[in-house]
């Protein structure tokens, strides 16, 4: 993790997903930086900087967005994604507890059916939610705890009905200052590179990007 924060500062993407209890190996040469994980599929590789290196044992792996297309014709692309950061600070918000997992799951297979973490799993640390001016529920988000031990903001998703009045970016405001309130110095997300909303949502609560990934697999 030193070479980490020595290539990419302390807010890195390495540190939130290569957990310790997971690292195999790392590469460091010239501009280049590589991490090797387990995961219960094999191996999945991160490479960093400009001219990547790909280790062939990799069944899975991400590389910054951009490298040359016939550096990686011969894998199948599956997403372009972004990984955001956040020192937490202290500031005013507005949440509510949210703790009916029915409710939950139910919201997310409607309005974020690609959510990742969901009600029951052992990484969700709290739901949180915000109502509109009816007293319904606009949005919901969590924060989790990934692997690595990084705390993340997951699963955010707003009623489609009332979208774009900034209520996505109202929960996870609430999120990243009861965040702080709970002594946990930093969060993390993650977001489709093609989601913009989504992206000026979390830029004007202070998120800011710290990589810009495509993921491969062979």
């Amino acid at each position: 993790m030193q070479w980490a924060r020595e290539f990419s500062g302390e807010l890195n993407v390495p540190r939130v997903w290569i957990p310790e209890k997971a690292f195999l190996e790392a590469f460091r040469e010239d501009g280049k930086l590589s991490f090797t994980r387990s995961t219960r599929d094999g191996l999945f590789g991160l490479a960093l900087g400009d001219h990547p290196i790909v280790n062939e044992e990799w069944n899975e792996f991400a590389l910054p967005q951009g490298v040359n297309a016939d550096f990686v014709k011969d894998f199948t692309h599956h997403d372009d994604w972004q990984t955001h950061a956040l020192a937490t600070r202290s500031m005013s918000y507005d949440i509510e507890p949210l703790e009916d997992d029915e409710f939950i799951t139910a919201f997310l297979a409607e309005y974020a059916p690609r959510s990742s973490a969901l009600p029951g799993n052992p990484e969700i640390d709290l739901w949180g939610c915000v109502r509109d001016d009816n007293g319904e529920i606009a949005s919901v988000a969590a924060i989790s705890e990934w692997e690595s031990g990084e705390k993340m903001i997951s699963s955010v998703a707003t009623r489609a009905d009332v979208r774009g009045r900034g209520y996505a970016q109202k929960v996870c405001t609430g999120l990243v200052g009861l965040a702080f309130d709970r002594g946990i110095e930093r969060l993390h997300l993650v977001v489709l590179s093609n989601n913009n909303p989504a992206i000026r949502a979390y830029e004007k609560i202070g998120f800011g990007v710290i990589g810009k990934f495509a993921t491969y697999s062979k």
